[in-house]
């Protein structure tokens, strides 16, 4: 772990917990502070932020601590203005402005990254009452960042930005190029759901002209020109090439080849089709066929390539609306051989690396964390912890697949997938099986079962009130690391909606 590529990289110890005295001291303490804050239910309908799903109750387990409306109101409560009062945990941030968590010390995370607070949007984008107060003043926000990443040699591939808006100038990783794609993928969502002739579509998020600075524009320029350039990962940590970034950059580009074309620009439409394809030439040399998973990355060293950015990749790289790509292993969908397969050996490598699972075999579900040679713990560098955001991935990519399978109608076993089905049936055949089958009942609900237990395993491991950290403790399960972390909210959000049967568009 580099000391100028990690965010994760701030001095300090863990925090670990003896004696049951001590604990029920802690947890009081924490629950009554603002560590905990609860949102009131009154004032969480008078921002008119509302559940997730359009037209359909998320999925709700009997087991839940953490629920819906909480991680919506403590994901809202880090974004700057966004709610009033004491819900508001980001005082003095930029209105608009994603912070990563409201924890300035022990970590630091105090600042708005692009990559966050895109993935974070992207579900605010997709509430059921959309909000586009809400939205418009993230965009406000991000043209800001847009305009001050000019001054730095990196332009928009800056990472970082200090509460205010203004450049973060310290030593970092950088560049970090996933956060232009997902911005970009980000806005076009809310442009094709608000409507693409809204004066606000073709006044600041979308003109043709390369020097009118428009939002979308400026971002998809930058990707087509850029994904080729060696960057840091998402965990802004190791240089070198992606799976996440690529894919976070080829839906951009896929995304950014429609929306030209129907926002007249042909000549753009045509050009980023040129990179949708090239970038999706580069992808297919992800999978290792001896390994027989995906690798996260290319040209970095140490590592085994296990990694929770690939289900991140997947997921966040797949349009919902597109059903026949969540299959297909050229795009690495989220119900592809290649990606579930991927998923089993993601799973497994967590089973005996952490205490607290126990070395629990499949198909029971685990506490999973970003890559099995991490030591970040949340503070310093000893040991990883699992993370509540890649826990959340596990039981998304399995939901989402149920969700694939259900509008397919069927689900195929084959030999690159066989070993994850396996899981649930150990004697499944390869094959093409129907929903009428009971091949098909039995794989299903076996499946379900497992990202039900990645579910609940978030819960068990949440403060009382519902309250996640970025991880928890490897050995004890308490919380660690920068509290309230905004990525943790949006990603249990994203899992309750493809448990709803609604994924993310």
């Amino acid at each position: 772990m580099s000391s100028e590529s990690s965010r994760r990289s701030s001095k300090g110890s863990s925090l670990y917990l003896f004696g049951g005295a001590l604990l029920s001291l802690v947890t009081l303490i924490l629950c009554v502070s603002s560590y905990s804050y609860s949102a009131p239910l009154s004032e969480l309908a008078a921002q008119d932020h509302v559940l997730l799903s359009r037209g359909q109750e998320p999925h709700e387990l009997s087991k839940r601590t953490v629920t819906a409306s909480y991680a919506q109101t403590r994901m809202l409560g880090n974004i700057g203005g966004a709610l009033g009062g004491s819900a508001n945990q980001v005082p003095g941030a930029q209105t608009g402005a994603v912070i990563a968590s409201p924890s300035t010390a022990s970590p630091d995370y105090y600042f708005s990254w692009i990559r966050d607070a895109a993935l974070t949007m992207k579900v605010a984008i997709n509430f059921s009452n959309l909000n586009r107060t809400l939205v418009e003043n993230w965009a406000a926000a991000e043209k800001v960042h847009q305009k001050n990443a000019g001054s730095s040699s990196y332009t928009q591939g800056e990472p970082k930005f200090n509460p205010d808006g203004s450049l973060f100038t310290g030593p970092w990783g950088r560049p970090q190029n996933d956060g232009p794609a997902l911005r970009a993928s980000a806005f076009m969502a809310y442009a094709n759901r608000i409507g693409l002739s809204d004066p606000f579509v073709t006044n600041t998020l979308y003109k043709s002209d390369l020097n009118a600075g428009s939002l979308i524009k400026t971002d998809l320029e930058y990707v087509a020109h850029h994904w080729q350039d060696s960057s840091f990962d998402l965990w802004e940590e190791v240089q070198g090439t992606h799976f996440f970034t690529l894919m976070a950059q080829w839906r951009s580009m896929v995304d950014g080849a429609a929306f030209a074309t129907k926002m007249n620009d042909p000549g753009a439409s045509s050009y980023y089709s040129q990179q949708a394809t090239a970038i999706a030439n580069k992808l297919q040399s992800f999978w290792d066929s001896g390994a027989g998973r995906v690798q996260a990355y290319q040209g970095v060293g140490g590592r085994s390539g296990i990694d929770c950015s690939v289900l991140l990749g997947s997921l966040r790289g797949w349009n919902s609306k597109d059903i026949a790509s969540g299959v297909d292993n050229t795009k690495f969908g989220p119900a592809s051989d290649k990606i579930l397969a991927t998923h089993k050996q993601y799973v497994d490598a967590f089973r005996n690396l952490y205490a607290i699972n126990k070395n629990a075999a499949a198909p029971s579900a685990v506490g999973t964390g970003r890559y099995p040679e991490d030591v970040y713990n949340g503070v310093g560098t000893s040991q990883g912890n699992p993370w509540f955001l890649c826990t959340n991935a596990a039981s998304e990519l399995l939901y989402t697949s149920l969700d694939i399978y259900q509008s397919q109608g069927k689900l195929d076993v084959t030999t690159i997938s066989q070993p994850f089905f396996r899981q649930f049936s150990s004697s499944i055949s390869t094959g093409s099986y129907p929903s009428s089958s009971t091949q098909y009942v039995s794989l299903t609900k076996g499946m379900k079962a497992m990202a039900d237990g990645f579910v609940d395993i978030v819960n068990t491991h949440a403060w009382p009130n519902g309250s996640i950290a970025e991880e928890f403790d490897r050995n004890t399960g308490y919380n660690t690391g920068a509290r309230d972390l905004t990525w943790s909210y949006a990603a249990f959000l994203t899992s309750n909606y493809a448990a709803a049967g609604n994924p993310i568009v």
